[in-house]
């Protein structure tokens, strides 16, 4: 019962963080919808026929019939709904077949290919111990190996898409901006000084009757839903409420503790900005316009020295504990000497991109 309140609390989330979203109607909504559906019940009934099929099979071939048929069904599940459920004013432009894609987003993933690597290396090496430290590695091992298999080519296949869509924004810009070491060298030091003089966003003295009411929520429903003793349900709450407690501390510090990364980030970028019909390149960072998760809220001039375009994002992250969260996300862009056409250039092509964002730049 407990995981049936939670869910329903996650899809309430986020349906209202895609009605929130300037890409949502009604159509494609039911659309995706009833496409999800059909393909939720198709696999489902490979499921049962498989199950079906190696009933009177050795365990080991019904195992490994049923993890290659799951695993299967998860991927192109995963695949067909978020298919139908991205708007096509959201799918990157179609590129010559001779045009070689960048590779700025997929070197990223690559960490968690090596990430990957070493905790299965780990698990491998402690299965070799006999005993109970076998089967808690194996099982964590496998758990950990169907995890690989299932979040690795999502991640290849969503860090392509914006690789392509990154390699059209660099073929056929809006604008183009390069700076001078000098002028990248400055202007770093800036977005550092102004980040190091954010607040917090949260402080545990001061905030903390704010999650009063999620953990009445989190606590009244183990209690009342989940079986088992009251030894359990601690032992579970504990490192549950822990963890969101953690997670907005850490979230909602100041600027001054991410400066130093930041810092580094920027001399590590190249020193230039790309402007294009599916999004922005700059500080090393590919953000689009419109997206599922990520849209443009707001374009505009920041009038303080060096002047700068401030674009702000809003990003949609799901939270398996509540209403899905709305997360801000500011990016800085100098503008350079004698700009006003380019500006005059990006009201033009975001208001025409973005036409529930506020664009106010020329």
């Amino acid at each position: 019962m407990i995981q049936l309140i939670f869910a329903i609390f996650l899809m309430t989330g986020a349906w209202a963080a895609w009605r929130r979203n300037p890409l949502y109607s009604t159509r494609s909504t039911l659309r995706a919808a009833g496409i999800s559906l059909l393909a939720i019940g198709g696999v489902i009934l490979l499921i049962v026929a498989t199950v079906n099929f190696v009933m009177n099979r050795s365990p080991v071939v019904a195992g490994i019939a049923l993890g290659a048929v799951i695993i299967f069904g998860t991927l192109a599940l995963i695949f067909i709904i978020t298919a139908v459920s991205t708007p096509k004013e959201s799918k990157p432009a179609a590129l010559p077949h001779s045009v070689k894609l960048v590779t700025n987003n997929r070197r990223k993933m690559y960490v968690w290919v090596k990430v990957f690597a070493i905790l299965l290396g780990i698990f491998a090496l402690l299965a070799l111990v006999p005993g109970a430290t076998r089967i808690i590695a194996l099982t964590i091992g496998g758990m950990t190996l169907f995890l690989a298999v299932i979040l690795m080519p999502v991640l290849y296949w969503t860090s392509r898409t914006a690789d392509k869509s990154l390699t059209e924004t660099e073929l056929n810009p809006w604008v183009h901006w390069i700076y001078t070491p000098d002028q990248w060298a400055q202007w770093s030091n800036v977005q550092v000084e102004r980040l190091s003089a954010t607040p917090p966003g949260f402080v545990l003295q001061r905030d903390w009757h704010r999650f009063l009411f999620p953990f009445a929520i989190i606590i009244g429903g183990v209690a009342f839903f989940v079986p088992g003793g009251w030894l359990f349900k601690v032992l579970y709450l504990t490192p549950v409420c822990g963890a969101i407690l953690a997670i907005a501390v850490l979230s909602g510090r100041g600027g001054a503790s991410h400066a130093a990364k930041l810092h580094a980030k920027l001399m590590q970028a190249s020193p230039e900005a790309w402007f294009g019909r599916d999004g922005i390149f700059c500080d090393g960072v590919f953000t689009q316009w419109l997206n599922v998760s990520v849209y443009l809220v707001s374009a505009t001039i920041d009038e303080r020295q060096p002047r700068s375009l401030l674009l702000n994002f809003e990003r949609s992250v799901p939270n398996p504990y509540g209403p899905t969260q709305i997360i801000p996300i500011h990016q800085a862009v100098l503008i350079p000497a004698n700009a006003e056409a380019d500006l005059a250039r990006l009201q033009q092509e975001l208001t025409a991109r973005c036409p529930k964002a506020q664009v106010a730049v020329a």
